[in-house]
């Protein structure tokens, strides 16, 4: 965490040197969502998508930072754009449940994990996501149950479980902090 303004500094010095660089401008978004500068991580994913539309990540940043600011509308509005991209990843979709969550529309929520979870016994699907979307819910349990599939299967996106938003309402749990032990965050 105490990184973080750091990450954000050298980003935003590498946007300099490759202003055209959408990957660089699209872990600045990333960054500054994990920060809580949300209107500054939506200004900044709208000039990412100037240089590439087809970055559905993009999409689902600026749906987070929507999302923390308390628009859960535009944020289903920016997840859904973001899903809609050929080649985007169905465990993202988890982020709509989030929305969702917020929306009071839990009904639709479970029926995308439940979806989420048949896929699984086909195919990789990202599990911390899928954490996420239960986390919304208020399924605690089953949260920290795809966590440790996340953290069996050492899936990379665990490395930001102490500074992604999404996994705020798990942190008050003493498996929480467990878990960022055993992954080695601080």
């Amino acid at each position: 965490v105490g990184l973080l303004g750091e990450a954000i500094s050298e980003f935003r010095r590498a946007l300099a040197l490759d202003p055209l660089d959408p990957g660089f401008s699209r872990w600045l978004v990333r960054f500054l969502v994990f920060s809580g500068a949300n209107a500054d991580a939506i200004v900044q994913g709208e000039k990412t998508l100037e240089l590439g539309e087809e970055f559905f990540l993009v999409y689902l940043d600026i749906g987070s930072a929507y999302l923390a600011k308390g628009e859960p509308e535009m944020a289903l509005e920016w997840y859904r754009k973001g899903q809609a991209i050929e080649g985007s990843v169905r465990s993202y979709d988890a982020c709509i449940v989030r929305a969702l969550a917020q929306l009071d529309r839990r009904d639709e929520g479970e029926e995308i994990l439940a979806r989420l979870e048949e896929e699984s016994k086909q195919h990789y699907v990202r599990s911390e996501i899928m954490a996420t979307g239960y986390a919304a819910l208020g399924d605690f349990d089953r949260a920290f149950a795809a966590l440790e599939r996340a953290y069996q299967t050492r899936s990379g996106g665990l490395i930001y479980l102490h500074v992604d938003p999404a996994f705020a309402p798990l942190r008050a749990d003493p498996r929480f902090a467990e878990l960022v032990k055993r992954i080695g965050l601080k």
